[in-house]
């Protein structure tokens, strides 16, 4: 019996170091691809981003203050799904910015309070999202790439900006194509705006996560 335990053990230790052994293999694999990768094909992978969810700080630099905020912020292109939680400062945590495709709702947690807006372009004036810098980098007719420092750095004029808001620019490791930070500038190439991705997480989101709300049900104007 103990010759059999002992030859049962072994055949089972051996099964276990082939599957562990394939799946770091896997995983060392799954690793090298974005390292490999050219800065076009990096490029393509960012502009192409289905969904992400991710922790920013926001600092936000004017003539005479600066203000940071904190915030969460999820993604997912089918249907255009969009929400944005304020998580610091205390004096407007709990603010929720929620956009379905069409409509857009405003939540005040604190008080208790829902605004709904219908039929509203809210992607096209949500500057400090990461998706409404991808279309604007597509929509532009002056864009660049380049690599420095182990980052790809992606540039774009906005259309249709203005002196406070003319470009912004995405920073990428290059090692696994992770956003790091994005800054947006105005007319005289002074970065008003900082965001930095603290976590983010690409294409792992599915349309419900997003969808974690009902816009049509609401208790009073905010």
């Amino acid at each position: 019996m103990k010759k059999i335990f002992f030859l049962i053990t072994i055949i089972i230790a051996l099964i276990l170091s082939i599957f562990l052994g394939k799946t770091i293999i896997k995983k060392v694999k799954s690793g090298n691809n974005m390292s490999n990768k050219s800065l076009s094909e990096i490029q393509e992978y960012i502009l192409n981003i289905s969904s992400y969810e991710a922790e920013v700080e926001i600092k936000v630099i004017s003539n005479k203050n600066e203000n940071t905020y904190k915030a969460t912020q999820k993604f997912v292109k089918e249907n255009n799904l969009y929400r944005q939680e304020i998580i610091e400062p205390d004096n407007i945590k709990g603010i929720v910015f929620s956009y379905d495709g069409h409509n857009l709702k405003v939540e005040n947690s604190s008080f208790n309070l829902t605004k709904l807006y219908e039929n509203y372009n809210y992607m096209g004036s949500n500057n400090l999202s990461l998706i409404q810098f991808i279309n604007d980098y597509n929509e532009s007719e002056t864009k660049s790439i380049k690599e420095k420092n182990g980052l790809i750095i992606l540039e774009t004029k906005i259309e249709n900006g203005n002196k406070y808001r003319e470009t912004k620019k995405l920073y990428i490791r290059k090692e696994d194509a992770i956003p790091v930070k994005m800054e947006i500038q105005d007319i005289s190439q002074n970065t008003l705006v900082y965001i930095l991705y603290n976590k983010i997480e690409i294409n792992n989101l599915q349309k419900e996560d997003v969808l974690a709300f009902k816009l049509n049900s609401f208790k009073e104007d905010i």
